[in-house]
């Protein structure tokens, strides 16, 4: 669930579903609906997480006009409380003027150390808090390419 909280919803990322997120393919009138959505928001009532959230998105080897497959790492930075994380990151955030989203109607905090740039290859990195449920995962070359990345952009 944390990769879908935390990538950015922007013109240069799709939805699953066309224009409309997963959550948008259910209807509060619908009685069918309802019994999903209700099982979403039981969800958010678990233990979330504060996430450190790092992408390198290249070049596609096959294609230089398009974007290759992305680069994740993802560590888990603490355990909490939505609110008291998301208070805390928002805080520490706007201490730093780092730039801070705020999702009010589900509680997700954004917190943008780098934002993704228009050219490939690019990187971004922010943390995010998001439900529990995700490990920390790398693929075992991402320091090396985050290095080599990040200090071509210096």
């Amino acid at each position: 669930m944390c990769c879908a909280w935390s990538t950015p919803r922007s013109a240069s990322t799709p939805k699953l579903f066309g224009r409309r997120s997963l959550l948008e393919q259910f209807d509060p009138g619908q009685a069918a609906d309802r019994s999903v959505l209700a099982a979403f928001k039981e969800e958010l009532t678990c233990p979330w997480a504060l996430y450190h959230v790092r992408r390198i998105l290249p070049v596609s080897k096959a294609d230089p006009t398009r974007r290759g497959r992305a680069l994740r790492s993802v560590e888990r930075v603490d355990v909490g409380r939505a609110a008291a994380l998301g208070l805390r990151l928002r805080a520490v955030s706007e201490r730093h003027g780092v730039p801070v989203e705020v999702d009010e109607r589900y509680g997700r905090v954004r917190a943008w150390m780098r934002r993704r740039g228009p050219e490939r290859p690019t990187v971004e990195e922010l943390l995010v808090t998001a439900p529990f449920h995700v490990r920390s995962k790398q693929v075992p070359h991402f320091e090396r390419e985050w290095a080599a990345d990040c200090g071509s952009r210096s």
